[in-house]
Order: C-alpha cells, then structure tokens, then sequence
C-alpha cells in the first residue's frame, strides 16, 4: 500500500466541453467521471473522487460546465458554492481551456467567477490547456507567445502557472507531477463552516475611489474561530425614514423607536453567537453615503463582519441603486458581506417579495448584485421570533462563509491602516 504523505484538492472549472471529466480522470489516473463527446452537457452536479498519485491524497471535484445547457447560470453557481463547501482544508482551482478555444463564452465565464469568488480567486488557479494535438506543428511555448488580450492578461493574472496535455494521448503527460506541486503552493485556505456555503452566489462588487478605503480584514485561518467570544458587527445603512432602527428592534425584540441621527450600538446574542448591532444615522440624501459609512464604521471597530442595507419595500428608485453603488464604493470587496431587508413587507399587501422583485428592474439589478443574500421583513410584527430568527441565520450564514473576515478601513492618502 502506498504511503500517504500529503493532501490535495482540486476544484475543476470549465465551459461545456473543455475537458474538465477526462482531465480529472488523467490526474487521478481512473476513469471516475464521465466523460465524452457530446452536444449536451454531461456533467451536471458536482462529483468529488480521491486517488493516491505519487504519494498525495489527491481529491477532484469536477463540476458542471459553466455553460451547461441543462442547468441555468444560478443552479450551475449553487453547484460550485456546493462543491467548495464540501472541502474540508485548503482547495486549488483548475481552470481547464481547450487550446484553440478561447471564446468570448470562456471570457464571460472568467469574469463571472471574479465575481462569485473575489478577484483573489486567480491567486489560487492553475490554468490547463487541454486538447493539446490542436496545436498541431505548433510548440506550446509558441503558442503562449504569440496569445495576446484577454487570454494573455488573465494567464498574467494566474502567476502564468500553464499546463497542457492531449488527455487522450496520455504519453503527452509529462508534467502532472509539478502541476500537483503548483496546485499545492497555491492552495487556499480555508475554515470550515457550521452553515451551507451553497446558500449564497457571492458577487463582489468593484471597489470605487474615495478618500477612505475599507479593506477586509483576512483572519489567521489556521486557528477556529471562537464564536463564543467574538462579537458579530453588524453595520445598518440606509436611507432615513425607511426602517433601520425598527429592524434593529425586531432582532432585539423590543418595541420601535423614532430613527436615529447618530449612530447607536445594540449588543446581543443568538443560538450561542453573540452580535453587535451598529444603528447608522440616515442618509437624508445620497451624497452622504460616505460620511455616514465613515462614523458607523468607528462604532464597529475594528471592523463589521455584515454590512445591511434597508431598502422600503414599494418605494425603490434609482436613487436607491445609486446608494447602494456608493455604498459598495467605500467599501472594498463588500459585496459578500452585504444583505439587502426591505423592510414594510406589509405595504405589499398579500404580493410575494419574489412577485415584486420581477416587477422591477431596480430592484432586480439589487437582487441580483447581492445573490439570495436578501430577507423581507413586517415592521408592524417586530416583536415575532419568527422573524429574527430567520434574520439571525442569515446574518450568521454571511459571518460563516467569510469565515469570520471582516471589512477593515485604511487610509489611501498615507498608505497605512488607520
């Protein structure tokens, strides 16, 4: 019996037909995925299988194609979110492209992923070039020379860690052993999670220029977080008038009170977790995002873990988009930590949220930035555990799967934290 001497686990990535399956299937060296040509997609859930190769544990986990044509682009992202959260430890990603076949479909799905993942996703992706016989008289150095654009810059992007083979020509496999040896070095870490990380498709909205920066904060994920002390911050934006304080008191379940004009700080607990609840004063017009953001963020020192926005149900307007873009613009990498409550469901009536949603472009520009992290909330009901509870899992499903990082603010004028 081989000798165990280290782990490995690799996410597959890749559009339908890249040569994903038969790629995993070289690296572990068994046909455990299928794989073979097809007009459909083949893969259609994620599949994770572990082999012994050169003494490494190795586990793939193959995924459905980012344009699979039997799944729609939310249930292909619910899939990855799936197979990351299965992980247990530090994960790699193989992003496979076949040579010749860089499209704008592979450019949409790269630039999709930044956003799921964070740009920092590259830091942790090999690239292998697939279908290698399609270079024909060509060499592979060649053609890495002569590719230019958006292929060039996302293989600069990677640390230019490239590989190629002809999967069905396993003697062109000639360096699967540095390749495991990359995927190692870059390996992410990463801490694992009471709640399912597939609840949310992560976003990550691009950080806009101001003279304050928020930067997350990374945790030494080495060590396990300890819920039981660390308080979860809780920033609470938005408009004046429009719900936030009275939010608030539905998690504490006490009666509402008039809005605030200066930030105010809750603190309390839930199902073992204990929270800090930081209640901004309102913006009375969207250009004080950033002074509002700035003295809520001094409450939550040394940073909020999650970020609410409170939109008023019924009353959403481009004002509203532009908030919340402004928002995320002081906010560095926010996106993920950020949920939308809209608050006065009652003024719905007896109309879903969902129904709403559909009915308004805003709106769903919203909800789409910000994935399923959204809840709606009855002010009328505050003092119904039923609605903080649903609000509390949320809150804590945000802290989990940012594996307790939180926004940190530096100062851009001098280069150094604050």
């Amino acid at each position: 019996m081989e000798t165990v001497t280290d782990k490995l686990q690799i996410v597959l990535l890749g559009t339908t037909g890249s040569g994903k399956s038969a790629s995993g299937n070289t690296i572990l060296g068994d046909k455990v995925f299928k794989s073979h040509v097809s007009t459909q997609s083949v893969t259609l859930s994620c599949q994770s299988e572990t082999r012994i190769v050169n003494g490494t544990e190795v586990t793939v986990v193959d995924t459905p194609g980012w344009d699979c044509n039997k799944k729609n682009e939310k249930e292909v992202a619910l899939e990855l979110m799936k197979a990351i959260g299965s992980l247990n430890g530090p994960y790699a990603f193989l992003m496979v492209i076949p040579i010749g076949s860089f499209t704008l479909k592979e450019i949409e799905m790269i630039k999709k992923l930044r956003r799921q993942l964070g740009e920092e996703f590259m830091n942790h992706t090999t690239i292998l070039f697939s279908k290698s016989d399609n270079l024909e008289e060509k060499s592979f150095d060649q053609f890495l020379e002569e590719e230019k654009g958006e292929l060039h810059k996302f293989i600069q992007h990677c640390g230019e860690r490239v590989y190629t083979w002809n999967n069905k020509d396993k003697s062109s496999v000639t360096n699967l052993y540095k390749m495991l040896q990359d995927l190692k070095k870059t390996s992410k870490k990463r801490c694992q999670s009471t709640e399912s990380s597939q609840q949310d498709l992560i976003t990550f909205g691009e950080a806009g220029s101001s003279d304050v920066d928020m930067k997350r904060h990374k945790r030494d994920t080495s060590e396990p977080m300890d819920q039981a002390n660390e308080a979860v911050r809780v920033v609470v934006l938005g408009l004046a008038g429009v719900g936030k304080t009275s939010t608030i008191k539905t998690l504490l379940g006490q009666s509402s009170q008039n809005e605030r004009n200066t930030p105010q700080v809750h603190q309390t607990s839930w199902s073992g977790m204990n929270f800090m609840l930081i209640d901004s004063s309102g913006f009375q017009k969207v250009n004080e995002v950033e002074s509002v953001v700035s003295q809520a963020l001094l409450h939550a020192s040394p940073g909020p873990h999650v970020i609410m926005i409170i939109i008023r149900a019924g009353r959403v307007t481009e004002e509203i988009l532009q908030m919340i873009n402004d928002i995320h613009a002081c906010l560095d990498d926010s996106v993920k930590h950020t949920m939308i409550v809209f608050s006065r469901k009652d003024d719905l009536a007896d109309k879903p949220i969902s129904e709403f949603i559909k009915e308004c472009s805003v709106l769903k520009n919203i909800v789409e930035l910000h994935g399923t992290r959204f809840h709606a909330l009855n002010n009328k009901d505050i003092k119904d555990p039923t609605q903080a509870n649903e609000l509390f899992q949320k809150i804590s499903a945000i802290y989990h799967d940012n594996n307790g990082d939180f926004i940190k603010e530096t100062s851009r004028e001098h280069g150094r934290e604050k």
